[in-house]
């Protein structure tokens, strides 16, 4: 959500990047009633920018004809997945200190370093005749899956304050409820296509960890009390020559210059949610050949069905084994560095960058985001270019007009321009008030400063 992440007006949307944007705000309150943040990318399948997919689907006019193609180069692929759902919310901001309450559900997905001979297999449904009586050998991939509700708290306070610097810091801690946690890590597999429908596995050491509903597919087996844990988001936020009447809460700060620069720095989603309902967890080895018959025909309903046909084709036996496991949060380190080039207009150039412990994590795309936003205390536009994982650049644009907010950081493909690896789309309904009573009693504040 780069259209408001960096926003001075960010508020329970800011949160997620740098939570000490909330103490001294230019507002008192933020009240969230609902946002969504909605973003999947991948370096391999694509749609032809000719289709006209995104607007196509926003109006139902989607055939059952196979429109998606591959970029097989021969380099590994990744993807990532994320949605992102604020619920009720609340900021109290104050000229020293600042705290919060938020809800979320969340939901995250990753694949690093898949083959691409195995990517390209699948995408042809097994069909690859370059393919057959190929043997490929791979070590070191995985996939992750990991969905949670969160209610966390934030506080933050002023550390320094004179005419020149001026430094604030803030924590958010999450208490975490896992509701979908999978993870699949490959050490080494080998492997051949004799045929459209015959796979022979010469070798593999994998692990396959899951807990989720036994018997849903689709949407329905996301939810559900399946196992606990915390995390937090720290932040700090340098400015120099911070003018503290740009931060009142009136249309008069509009006309102040706010800060020179401001440098924010931030640990991002370091947590850790521990299964322990529904869950299992499966050693998948062999070193003899495992022949694998009909695998063009194979029906994988969800996760739990994989781990039953994975484990009786390569085991040889079902041998999945209640167990517990834990998964970690995407954790990444991130830098924003924001210029007020005049009091309405700023610069911002934003750094993300995943720390990644191990396949049990869903893994964070990284990112650098450079930004230009014209931001009003009743209206803002910011138009920005990104680099996922520091390759194939994007065009985003974000809108605020009082308490809506909407935009994507995927502009291109949204208006045909792009051939279509990602989508990303964001939106929110929230207020920055000056005030909590039901009638305004300054003149200063704008209409959607109070709740009249």
């Amino acid at each position: 959500m780069w259209g408001i992440s960096n926003s001075n007006y960010a508020g329970n949307m800011g949160i997620f990047l740098n939570p000490s944007t909330i103490v001294a705000a230019p507002y008192k309150y933020d009240i969230n009633l609902i946002a969504l943040d909605v973003f999947a990318q991948n370096n391999y399948i694509y749609i032809p920018k000719r289709e006209g997919i995104l607007v196509n689907a926003l109006f139902g006019n989607i055939g059952n004809e196979k429109i998606a193609r591959d970029n097989f180069r021969g380099k590994r692929t990744k993807a990532f997945g994320h949605l992102l759902l604020i619920g009720p919310s609340y900021i109290r901001s104050k000229e020293q200190t600042g705290w919060g309450i938020h809800s979320a559900y969340r939901n995250e997905f990753s694949v690093l370093k898949a083959p691409a001979e195995l990517s390209k297999m699948v995408y042809e449904e097994y069909n690859y005749q370059p393919a057959f009586g190929q043997r490929y050998r791979s070590d070191g991939f995985s996939a992750a899956w990991l969905g949670w509700l969160e209610v966390g708290g934030t506080y933050g306070k002023v550390f320094r304050e004179s005419e020149k610097h001026y430094l604030k810091a803030a924590a958010t801690v999450n208490l975490m409820v896992g509701m979908t946690g999978a993870y699949l890590k490959f050490d080494e597999l080998e492997y051949t296509l004799q045929d459209t429908s015959t796979l022979i596995v010469h070798k593999l050491n994998a692990t396959l960890a899951h807990s989720s509903s036994p018997t849903s597919t689709g949407t329905s087996g996301l939810f559900g009390f399946r196992g606990l844990g915390l995390g937090t988001t720290l932040g700090a936020t340098y400015m120099h020559k911070r003018q503290s009447s740009g931060f009142e809460c009136s249309r008069v700060a509009d006309r102040v210059k706010k800060y020179d620069y401001r440098i924010g720095v931030s640990l991002m989603d370091l947590g850790l949610v521990h299964f322990f309902k529904n869950s299992s967890k499966t050693e998948l080895q062999t070193s003899t050949d495992r022949i694998w018959n009909g695998i063009d025909s194979t029906d994988i309903n969800n996760v739990n069905s994989l781990d039953t046909i994975l484990s009786n084709r390569i085991n040889g036996v079902q041998v999945s084994e209640s167990k517990n496991f834990s998964m970690i949060t995407p954790t990444a380190i991130s830098i924003q560095f924001d210029y007020s080039i005049t009091p309405r207009v700023y610069a911002n150039l934003s750094w993300v960058n995943r720390i990644h412990f191990g396949a049990n994590q869903v893994a964070r795309g990284n990112q650098l985001d450079l930004s230009v936003r014209y931001e009003k205390r009743r209206w803002e536009v910011n138009g920005n270019i990104s680099l996922f994982e520091y390759q194939r650049p994007a065009a985003g644009i974000g809108f605020r007009y009082a308490f809506f907010i909407i935009g994507t950081d995927r502009l291109l493909e949204w208006v045909n321009l792009s051939d279509v690896y990602t989508f990303d789309f964001f939106f929110g309904l929230k207020f920055n008030l000056c005030e909590l009573s039901l009638r305004t009693r300054n003149p200063e504040c704008p209409a959607f400063g109070s709740l009249n």
